[in-house]
């Protein structure tokens, strides 16, 4: 009998799981060509600061870092492919000044996903490079909602915010950003009024967090409180009230579209507009998926960048 220990938190895909991941894969993949999306396929392998570049130390915690034996010098295995579909977008891919581009592959995470004790999660998904605004936005969100029909899932509700809501109300705090989306995407009121006890924040921002934190902060809610908080406040909130009234008309009856101004990226490299997919029999969110404009320019390239991405193996199991 063999004595090598499976190593905890990965695991061997075979038989029919094996199966079913590569039908839904391919599924998936014939969805977003037909859409006009390209296929690239990065290495597992990246340099350390490709993949920290305008992500900052939100992906370095859950990288893994060696020193490659055939003296390329430190390389670290990816836990999220975006930072590389950026690196190829303004670098290899630097003469297309629209592009549209898909992926799928595994990637590893240096600590245990909190939820499912898993290291190893297939990620897929979608990213868009060139379009502003809500024309690029639409393209993505309806994607997004192609994606969990072609799934099977049913009843997708995706929920939207904006970074710069968030970032309005928490505007002269001393706690990091990382501070408090992690308070926020408690959904508790508790937690929240806790730390609120240590800022000196204006009523009318602490007000608002609370609403963020009991899960009213709703497309009426946004209306309300225009003009009562900043002014960093009412243009994030035009923005994200005008892209889902684009988003309603452009994508009716395939995906309920909601405003939850406490929704929070999976990483914090987004800096616009953000949303998380939902679908019935689901806890959890289905994806993640946002703009990420700043990375680009991190990455040597000032282009507008917004997409989605999940794992294709938590999708086998919801």
């Amino acid at each position: 009998m063999s004595t090598i220990k499976p190593i905890l938190g990965l695991d061997d895909a075979f038989g029919h799981r094996a199966k079913v991941l590569r039908t839904l894969q391919f599924k998936l993949r014939e969805a977003y060509e037909n859409a006009g999306f390209s296929e690239v396929i990065p290495p597992i392998v990246e340099r350390p600061n490709a993949l920290n570049s305008g992500a900052g130390s939100f992906l370095s915690v859950q990288t893994i870092v060696f020193s490659d034996p055939a003296d390329a010098g430190l390389l670290a295995i990816r836990p999220d492919m975006t930072p590389q579909i950026a690196r190829i977008v303004a670098t290899r891919l630097s003469s297309e000044d629209v592009l549209k581009l898909h992926y799928s592959g595994q990637i590893m995470l240096a600590r245990p996903d909190v939820r499912t004790g898993s290291r190893q999660q297939w990620q897929t998904g979608v990213e868009c490079f060139g379009l502003e605004g809500a024309e690029g936005d639409v393209e993505v969100i309806h994607l997004a909602a192609l994606s969990m029909a072609t799934a099977g899932f049913n009843n997708a509700v995706l929920q939207v915010g904006h970074m710069g809501i968030i970032n309005a109300l928490i505007e002269g705090s001393q706690a990091s950003l990382e501070t408090w989306v992690t308070l926020i995407a408690r959904y508790s009121p508790e937690d929240l009024n806790a730390h609120l006890d240590t800022e000196n924040l204006s009523e009318a921002a602490q007000q608002a967090l609370r609403s963020l934190a009991t899960g009213q902060a709703d497309a009426d809610w946004l209306q309300a409180n225009q003009g009562k908080i900043s002014a960093k406040f009412d243009a994030a909130a035009a923005e994200l009230l005008h892209l889902v009234n684009t988003v309603q008309q452009k994508v009716p009856g395939e995906v309920d579209i909601v405003i939850d101004a406490a929704v929070t990226p999976r990483f914090l490299y987004h800096n616009g507009m953000v949303f998380s997919g939902f679908a019935s029999g689901s806890a959890h969110a289905l994806l993640h998926g946002g703009r990420y404009d700043k990375m680009m320019a991190a990455h040597g390239r000032d282009m507008p960048a917004v997409g989605f991405s999940f794992d294709l193996w938590a999708w086998l199991d919801s």
